[in-house]
């Protein structure tokens, strides 16, 4: 999630946009210009700017019919998108006008890192902001509240098991004794960092064990994942695979087969462990598909043509490639 690509945040920018009123249809094409497409974005995001009251209100996504966002608040797992946006355009403008406004949002959800963690939500809300911030400017007061944040999501770790609890209040709710989302994946990338910039080895290892008790449970025979994975914690068993907010409980849900290729391409990033870039292989659609027949992909798959081709492109980019498929 933080990442120099251009690229990438075009890509992430064009999604996150196109999810209010912006029908963005992409076809496969060799005139794609990168900087006329931040220019883009750059357009989008000022009138996004300005058309909020004030740099305390979070936009978050739009009705198809309106033209007016709605907002989050600090503390919802997409709170960080928006700041991370904006420290994006300052990275390519170098323009201060994009920084403070990036400044003002992350200070805004800075307090968060102090406070212990509710989910595995840690990730996304701290890498896109505090730490795109650090990155840009080197200001120790992100630094600090990285480290701090790393360590509550810790707590939720669980040594039996082996994963991060991912969502503590589906335990009573869904009698999920231990539940661990492939969501989670993303926000390994905390731990890693952390571990790489002063914090303890023990940040390193749990993402690590993660990823393999990850590995090794969620994913079905043909590398399809389970959206949720449900364990025992007193023995740490596998009990069941389910969904929340797939098709069904068997079904491969697109955005979070996303979130396994991303997932381990970047526990890749980190470690230089070759198995991860292999599961990252397996678990895309050109490695998954192979494990299905044809005949089955309307009855068991729940992707959509247009999750298909952003998630693979987002997967492609942070391999460090970029096609149209």
């Amino acid at each position: 999630m933080i990442m120099k690509s251009r690229t990438f945040f075009i890509l992430v920018f064009i999604f996150l946009v196109s999810l209010g009123c912006f029908s963005c249809k992409t076809t496969a094409t060799d005139d794609f210009s990168i900087d006329s497409e931040i220019a883009y974005c750059r357009s989008q995001a000022m009138r996004t700017l300005v058309s909020i009251p004030l740099l305390d209100k979070i936009p978050n996504s739009m009705d198809l019919d309106s033209i007016k966002w709605r907002y989050t608040q600090v503390g919802s797992w997409t709170c960080g998108f928006w700041p991370g946006i904006l420290w994006y355009l300052y990275e390519d403008t170098k323009d201060n006008m994009w920084r403070e406004a990036a400044g003002k949002v992350t200070d805004m959800i800075a307090p968060l890192a102090y406070r212990k963690a509710k989910s595995h939500d840690s990730g996304f809300i701290m890498m896109c902001s505090l730490g795109n911030g650090y990155r840009l400017t080197g200001k120790p007061e992100y630094k600090e509240g990285l480290l701090h944040a790393a360590d509550s999501l810790a707590m939720l770790y669980n040594p039996v098991v082996g994963t991060i609890l991912s969502w503590p209040g589906m335990v009573k709710k869904e009698n999920w004794p231990h539940n661990t989302i492939i969501d989670n994946m993303m926000n390994l990338e905390l731990l890693f960092w952390a571990a790489r910039n002063g914090g303890g080895q023990y940040l390193y290892d749990i993402a690590c064990k993660h990823a393999e008790t990850t590995m090794k449970h969620q994913f079905r025979k043909d590398y399809s994942c389970y959206h949720v994975a449900v364990y025992d914690t007193l023995d740490g068993h596998f009990i069941k695979g389910v969904t929340h907010q797939g098709l069904s409980d068997d079904s491969m849900w697109a955005r979070g087969q996303a979130w396994a290729i991303y997932g381990y391409t970047m526990c890749y990033r980190y470690t230089h462990d070759q198995k991860y870039l292999d599961e990252a292989f397996h678990f895309s659609p050109t490695g998954c598909f192979i494990h299905q027949r044809v005949a089955d992909l309307n009855s068991r798959f729940c992707f959509r043509y247009d999750e298909i081709h952003f998630y693979v492109l987002v997967v492609e980019v942070e391999l460090g490639t970029v096609s149209l498929i």
